[in-house]
């Protein structure tokens, strides 16, 4: 089966995080721990959506 929708064409220029202790959105290069909280619960949310 064919779809025939457009591609999101989001593409991420930089790494942005969210912490999941406290939910705090932050850029960084590599992120080992949330600078807000101290928490190394983080994830990667610059994914591409499709």
């Amino acid at each position: 089966m064919i779809y025939n929708s457009t591609i999101d064409p989001y593409s991420p220029t930089e790494e942005y995080y969210e912490c999941r202790g406290c939910g705090t959105r932050f850029t960084d290069d590599s992120a080992v721990a949330c600078a807000n909280c101290g928490s190394d619960d983080v994830r990667n949310i610059s994914v591409p959506r499709e």
